[in-house]
Formats: C-alpha cells, sequence, structure tokens
C-alpha cells in the first residue's frame, strides 16, 4: 500500500526529472502521472483497492474506494499557499464545490509576485490539502478532485 508520503516522494521524484509520463503499480493500487508541460501542474491519478489505506493527515480516514480515480491539483512552482484572493475574503474553493479547467483554486506567492493557480481539470473538490501561508513546494500535491 502506498501512503501519503510515498505519494508525495514519487510525484518530487517524478517532477524533477525529465520523465512526462509515469506510471507505477503496487497490488492494487496504481499511480499515474503526466506532466503536460511546465506551464501546467502534472495530473496525477490514484486507483486503489476497496480496502482501508493507513495514510497520514489530512487523508487519514478516508478509505481507498474513496480514492479510487481521484486526482491531484499540484503546485506548479514554489511559494506561499494562499486559498483566498485576500485576507479575510472567502476562499477560491472549498470541498464539494464543482471546478473547470479554468477555475482559480489558490494563489501561490513567490518572491512578491501572486500567481493564480488554475485546476487545470473538471470536477469536484475533495479535500484542501493546505492551509493560509503553508509552503509550497514545486510538484506538491494542493488539491484533490474527482474528476468529471
Amino acid at each position: 500500500m502506498f501512503t501519503i508520503a510515498d505519494i508525495k516522494e514519487i510525484i518530487k521524484l517524478v517532477t524533477e526529472s525529465p520523465v512526462q509520463h509515469f506510471a507505477w503499480e503496487q497490488g492494487d493500487t496504481k499511480i499515474v502521472i503526466d506532466r503536460l508541460n511546465e506551464s501546467q501542474p502534472a495530473r496525477i491519478t490514484l486507483q486503489a483497492a476497496q480496502e482501508e489505506i493507513n495514510v497520514s493527515a489530512p487523508l487519514q480516514a478516508q478509505q481507498a474506494e474513496q480514492l479510487s480515480g481521484l486526482e491531484a491539483i499540484t503546485a506548479s512552482s514554489v511559494g506561499t499557499f494562499y486559498a483566498a484572493p485576500e485576507p479575510g475574503a472567502e476562499p477560491f474553493v472549498k470541498p464539494g464545490q464543482t471546478i473547470t479547467a479554468n477555475t482559480v483554486v489558490c494563489v501561490l506567492e513567490a518572491m512578491k509576485l501572486f500567481n493564480e493557480i488554475e485546476a487545470g481539470i473538471n470536477g469536484e473538490i475533495v479535500e484542501v490539502l493546505l492551509k493560509d501561508g503553508d509552503f509550497v513546494e514545486y510538484g506538491q500535491p494542493l488539491f484533490i478532485v474527482k474528476p468529471e
């Protein structure tokens, strides 16, 4: 079984390499990472067996069948994560919200440059993996999405 730490390490290794497509199966679990180009986040697909898996927070209570077919929106750069356009404002997206590929899901700030991150996928936000002010590494998962 893959843990979230395993998945993060795989994502980091793939995004730091010239590999454009990566697929790996372990038992009934499969991870597929497709990097479309440098300006778009990687598309990550998780398919898991119909059994409970032990993963670290924030997904620790979820079961494998809930992860099956979900994808992650990942960071296209390093920076500080902001869920809303300004302090005190409503977040760009919330769990349960339907999004399109061009929906702005967050802002990443690096060296006083604020970059709006678009979803790159149609679907429903399942989980926001970070909170305001968290530092983000390139390729790090930001959101879990159930694609349409």
